[in-house]
Formats: C-alpha cells, structure tokens, sequence
C-alpha cells in the first residue's frame, strides 16, 4: 500500500492488468514542464508555441498532427525513413505528405541522442550532431511494460525479453490460475484488445467456452487526419511472403461523396486470397476511417468474399461504396485470371 504496510489477498484467479509506462531517452528525462512523455502532456496548461515530437510511431503521430491542428508549429523527429514505420507503407506515404502540406516540419532519418532544457526553451540535439530549438518538446519513443519488482517470475510467472508477461491465446501465463490482459502483454496496445483479453481470462477461469483471440480480426486505427483504419492481414506480410494475396488499391479521389465533401487524401485497400476471394485484409485511409473498416473487419472475421460484399447494396453517394467498388476491382480480376 501507498503507507507501507502490506496486505495479503487470496483468489483463485488472478488478473494482471498492470498497463505500461513512458520509456524515457538516458539524456532526455522529462520535466513535466517543457520536457514532457506522453502522459504528462496531458497536463499541459498552454498551448505549446513550438512543439518537438520526439518519435514517429502512433503516439507520436497522432500527437503531432493534434497539437498543429491547435495552431502548434510542430516539428516531428522520426529516426526512420517515414512516419509510422509499422503501418501501411502508403498510408504513412499520405499522412506525410498531409503533414508537410500542412507545415509540419517532418525530419526522416533523424536520432534524437538528447533534450535539454535552457530557460524557457527545449534544445533537442541529433545523433549527426544538430540542434533544433522549440518550446516544447514532447518524448514518444514508445513504453515499458509495469512488470518490474513484481515478483511474477517467482510466481512461476514466464516473461519475455522485452518484460512483457507471456501469455497465451485464452489470456493465460505460465503460473496456474494467473491471467494478464493490455500492454502489459504486449500484445496489440489497444483498448479494445485489452478489453477482450480480460473478458476472454474472465469467461475462460468461470468454466465458459471461448474463442481464443484472433490477432488476425483485431481493427487498429490511427486517430490522425485522415485516420487509418486496418485489419487483418498487411501490405508487409504480403511483402514479405506471409500470405499470397491480390490487392486492389482505390483513392478516395474517384469516390463521388468525397469529392461533394472536398477529401482529396486517403483511399481504400482490401486484400483477398486469389483463388477463392475471400478477403484476410483492409487499410481505409479517410475521414473517421475508424467507422469505414467495419465492413472490412466483419468481411476478415467471418471469411466473406470479394464478391459478396460487391453484391451488397452501398447507399450513393458515400465513401463506403469505395469499399464495394474496390471489392468489385478484385472479383473482376479473379474471373479474368479463372477466363
């Protein structure tokens, strides 16, 4: 307890939902004033005149492009060739070009080694030895498990190299009766994945039937704008060999409603198996992109067809027919390829 003193519970069932913590830069430790990790920017009582976002990740991002929609000058530090370097490699191609467009100053290939503060204002030094000045800055080099001083791995509790708990598909570890859900696990930081880890531990210890998580069915979106939306299967796996797969890519350009609604960013993206069509993967990119996977995420889930969802009926005009239209693309292309 927060006084000192101990107290010993019994279960016979326990749930670790420890979450995570900022991982911080060895010269780069956070002030809560000027030096800022993602949780105490929350904190912030003014508007940062000029905004250095220290890594290019989700957080990252979405931080970025919500403090120059307020009116920040935002510079964003980004040690890859892009931002977000694990998502849709053309999404992040888009939502780059939306934020240099926009004034954001995006450096690539760019190692923060340190962050300073002098006076009122933030020097952030790079690994090539140059300086940049704001009055802000704001450290998103992603987080760090709470496992430490717990006592899991003499609870018979198996943790991975990165400290995250090991786990499997129903929620449990390695220890008897002992389940852990969220970023704790490492799987997926998301709230929803969380949320379904925890009630799948939940029905599982009472004895119920459940479906083990489906990593494959999880939706994911970056809360930018546009937003990304994906689910299933990714351009990287295909990339990579992990799955073969055709893919139809449409820009949001040749869609009637958003060209009503002037959105001249994003598109739409499904994979699909070749031989029977049915669709393992999607990335929206989009205005509330976050409701248009949906369909995606329904079609990946319950193995739907290209053509099956070409065959539903979308109202017109709305950004949701690019999802039938792209459907239609693929179908097309199977007959061909069967003719």
């Amino acid at each position: 307890a927060a006084d000192g003193t101990e107290e010993r519970l019994t279960a016979d069932a326990v749930l670790i939902a420890t979450g995570g913590h900022p991982r911080e830069i060895p010269d780069a430790q956070p002030d809560g004033e000027r030096i800022l990790n993602w949780t105490q920017v929350y904190d912030l009582d003014e508007l940062p005149e000029e905004l250095i976002v220290v890594g290019s990740g989700v957080t990252g991002a979405e931080f970025a492009g919500a403090y120059q929609a307020l009116g920040s000058r935002v510079t964003l530090v980004s040690s890859r060739d892009r931002v977000l370097p694990g998502e849709d490699p053309d999404a992040a191609a888009v939502l780059e070009d939306v934020f240099r467009r926009r004034g954001m100053n995006v450096m690539a290939r760019s190692r923060a080694q340190s962050a300073k503060r002098v006076g009122d204002r933030v020097e952030v030094t790079l690994a090539d030895g140059r300086v940049i000045t704001g009055s802000h800055c704001l450290m998103a080099v992603g987080a760090i498990p709470n496992t430490a001083n717990m006592g899991l791995e003499e609870a018979g509790v198996r943790l991975k190299e990165s400290g995250h708990i090991l786990t499997d598909r129903v929620s449990r570890t390695s220890a008897p009766g002992v389940y852990a859900a969220g970023d704790v696990t490492g799987i997926f930081a998301l709230a929803s994945v969380a949320a379904m880890q925890g009630r799948i531990a939940m029905y599982h210890f009472l004895g119920d039937a459940v479906a083990p998580l489906n990593l494959k069915a999880v939706s994911a979106n970056v809360f930018t704008d546009p937003e990304i939306a994906t689910v299933g299967y990714s351009q990287a796996d295909v990339d990579a060999g992990k799955i073969e797969a055709r893919v139809v890519k449409l820009p949001l350009l040749r869609n009637p409603r958003a060209k009503m609604q002037g959105i001249r960013d994003g598109f739409v993206k499904i994979f699909c198996r070749p031989g029977t069509g049915i669709v393992v993967g999607g990335c929206v990119v989009a205005p509330r992109a976050s409701e248009l996977i949906h369909p995606i995420s329904i079609a990946v889930d319950n193995n739907l067809t290209v053509e099956q969802i070409a065959n539903a009926f979308t109202v017109y005009p709305s950004l949701s027919g690019s999802i039938a239209e792209v459907a239609r693309q693929l179908h097309t292309r199977k007959l061909t390829d069967e003719g």
